[in-house]
């Protein structure tokens, strides 16, 4: 199922879902001010730990140009998109596209 569009909110220290379904490429836009990590999976499991999280800075945009393969090349099959914030103690909002 595709999200067009989404505003989702990322609570603070807790990997969130930002694909509700396998995806290729995901657009996302940090519409906070404070950096986020984004970090991909092969299935809905969240990631484990912090390691090969990539942050995305206040006010970004991570384009859909690039495949979550190309992005997490580590990460055999990555289909889903993750996202974490240490923003405390507001929650975090970021805008989320994929097919």
């Amino acid at each position: 199922m595709a999200r067009n569009n989404t505003l989702t909110e990322i609570p603070q220290r807790v990997w969130t879902p930002l694909t509700n379904a396998d995806a290729t490429a995901v657009r996302v836009q940090n519409r906070s001010p404070s950096a986020i990590l984004l970090s991909a999976t092969n299935g809905a499991t969240e990631p484990s730990d912090l390691n090969g999280a990539l942050e995305l800075g206040a006010g970004q945009t991570m384009a859909a140009d690039l495949t979550l393969a190309q992005l997490w090349p580590g990460v055999s099959g990555a289909n889903r998109l993750w996202a974490w914030s240490d923003m405390d103690p507001l929650i975090t909002t970021v805008s989320v596209s994929h097919a």
